[in-house]
């Protein structure tokens, strides 16, 4: 599928905006709703202090308010990452992102990086979708396969490529070697320096099934591909 062969709603039906960042407050968390009620985009992610004002803003809507666990190093304790997700659950989260112990996975402590993301996995129980963050752009190849098989050992059926917060963008070959681990099911999100319609299109063609997009971006490639859209 090319970038001109998806409408602009259903691209904005595949992409998650989100304001995660440190400094983001409350104006920025209602600008990020307002954005994600406009274009009807399929989630808004903010940090879990902000969750609670986030979900009643998008009450009534097709837009999913989702929010992070153990954001963005990975490396709290897993009673820790367990507690949040509880936290969050309670807080009406509609889909949850985990953010898996890189550390570990670096050290070779594949098993104990699974247990870490079964836990929360366990925790949440199939109420809410949960996407499994492998941060792609601290690991190498051998590592990305470690990784994505930790997750899906820990039953993951979503992986995301990264948190956004690291400077090298996911690439077509990051969801490759992704989607060669996880198979034809799981959902995988790419996420982190997305800012064209041809990137959409070439990490796509490797097996992306959703994005995370700069909010400003994402409207923008939104536009753009309804403009394409005969």
């Amino acid at each position: 599928m090319s970038p001109v062969e998806i409408a602009g709603h259903a691209l904005a039906r595949m992409i998650d905006i989100s304001a995660v960042q440190a400094q983001h407050g409350r104006v920025d968390v209602e600008e990020l709703a307002g954005h994600a009620l406009a274009g009807d985009f399929v989630a808004a992610h903010v940090l879990p202090s902000w969750l609670p004002v986030l979900r009643p803003l998008l009450d009534g809507s097709n837009t999913n308010a989702g929010s992070p666990v153990g954001f963005p190093s990975g490396g709290s304790a897993t009673p820790v990452k367990v507690t949040e997700a509880r936290w969050l659950l309670d807080a009406g989260v509609q889909e949850m992102d985990v953010v898996m112990n890189v550390g570990l996975v670096r050290s070779g402590e594949l098993a104990a990086a699974t247990r870490d993301v079964a836990a929360v996995l366990e925790a949440v129980d199939g109420r809410v979708p949960v996407k499994v963050i492998l941060e792609v752009g601290l690991l190498d190849e051998s590592q990305l396969r470690d990784a994505a098989r930790a997750a899906v050992d820990a039953g993951a059926a979503s992986l995301k490529t990264g948190t956004g917060w690291q400077p090298r963008p996911t690439t077509p070959e990051h969801v490759r070697v992704i989607r060669e681990i996880a198979g034809a099911g799981r959902e995988i999100k790419a996420s982190g320096g997305i800012r064209s319609l041809a990137q959409i299109h070439t990490l796509l063609d490797a097996g992306a099934t959703r994005f995370g997009i700069n909010t400003a971006y994402a409207v923008r490639l939104v536009a753009q591909a309804g403009e394409a859209t005969p």
